[in-house]
This record gives C-alpha cells, sequence and structure tokens, in this order.
C-alpha cells in the first residue's frame, strides 16, 4: 500500500472524511509514540488536476522539547494534543512571523503537570486522559517550523512548547506552498488534521 493509500485508509478507519476534489488537502501527524523526538511525521495527500496523487511527508515533532516538559513556559504544565480528528482545525498565518498553519478550532487535549519534573511517555500522557484530565480548548498548537538553525537530533530550546514542529525548512515551505495552491484552486486555506500513532499507521499495511 502506499502513502496515498495508506493516508486515505487511515482516515477512513477513525470515520474522518477523505478528500477527493483536486488540490483538496488531507493531513495526518504521525506520531511516534516517544514526545521531544523529531521522529514523527506530518502527510499531506491530494490529487492535481489531472487526478495525478500527491504526497508531501515532512519530517517532525508533534510535541514540546525536553526543557518544556521538565519545567514548562504555562504555569499549569505543557500540553499534548492526544489522537483524534478535527474538522477545520488548520488555517494558513503567522508563528513568530514565520509563516504557520495556526490552530483554528479546539483540540482534545492534557496537561503534563510542571510538578512532575521527568519527561513523560505518552502512556503517561494518555492516562491523564482517561482520568479526566483532559480538556477541550483551542490552546495555540500550531504547525511551525523551528527556530533553530540546525538539525538537532532532539528539539531545541524553544523549537516547541507544545507545536507539532517541522525539522527540515525546506519541507515546512513544501507544505505552506500547498496550502497556498488549495487555497488558489478551492477558496479556503483550512486544513483538517488528523492525530494518530505510528503504530496505527502501520497497522493498515
Amino acid at each position: 500500500m502506499n502513502i496515498y493509500a495508506r493516508a486515505k485508509a487511515l482516515r477512513e478507519s477513525v470515520g474522518a472524511p477523505w478528500f477527493t476534489a483536486p488540490w483538496d488537502l488531507n493531513l495526518i501527524v504521525i506520531r511516534s509514540g516517544r514526545v521531544g523526538r523529531w521522529d514523527d511525521r506530518i502527510v499531506v495527500a491530494t490529487v492535481d488536476d489531472t487526478g495525478r496523487e500527491i504526497v508531501l511527508v515532512c519530517q517532525a515533532t508533534g510535541d514540546a522539547w525536553e526543557g518544556e516538559w521538565t519545567n514548562p513556559t504555562h504555569p499549569d504544565g505543557c500540553i499534548y494534543v492526544l489522537d483524534q480528528h478535527v474538522p477545520g482545525g488548520y488555517a494558513l498565518g503567522e508563528h513568530k512571523g514565520r509563516p504557520a498553519l495556526r490552530q483554528q478550532r479546539p483540540f482534545h487535549c492534557v496537561r503534563w503537570p510542571r510538578t512532575r519534573g521527568t519527561v513523560p511517555t505518552v502512556e503517561e500522557l494518555e492516562e491523564l486522559a482517561e482520568f479526566g484530565h483532559d480538556f477541550t480548548e483551542n490552546r495555540g498548537t500550531h504547525i511551525h517550523n523551528r527556530v533553530s538553525d540546525r538539525a538537532p537530533e532532539a528539539p531545541a530550546t524553544n523549537d516547541s512548547e507544545g507545536c507539532t514542529v517541522t525539522l527540515y525548512q525546506h519541507q515546512h515551505a513544501a507544505l505552506i506552498e500547498l496550502v497556498k495552491v488549495q487555497k488558489r484552486v478551492r477558496g479556503s486555506d483550512v486544513v483538517s488534521p488528523t492525530f494518530c500513532k505510528r503504530s496505527t499507521w502501520k497497522a493498515l499495511g
């Protein structure tokens, strides 16, 4: 199964719509199961005017750098976006003066309390939701590029306070350009993200 087909199967498996019109973007954020690493992926899939499949894969981190987990900027702790599909979740905008996809709708999230002082596992974060420590709000978890001028093995200071951050500048530029094409052709820069685990993605074959 190629990436386009797998992305379509993933959306269908969670009951999310799959957009088939030319340049109508399907965006999926695939998390590895570890926080604070550049081992997540953003997959964007669409078709062009001839029906040819177009796929962009961006290396990313779906969550905050290590120091943000242990000493978070927010007094209540570091945010984590749970697995979900969010209709109309993003639109073109800026983050600290740089092109980004800005959160437009509430996401289902948890916060890792600053009192813990440790980097959590995904299991620990999901356990917070299981015990009622989840919330659904717009807390500014955007998709933007990194602030550092290198490609580290782990997110650097201030790379992310909980947003999804692309590692490579050329991949981020390509992502933003695809959304601009969607806006020109379809008249909208709104994109609906699906967040999932790599295990769910791989299970699709």
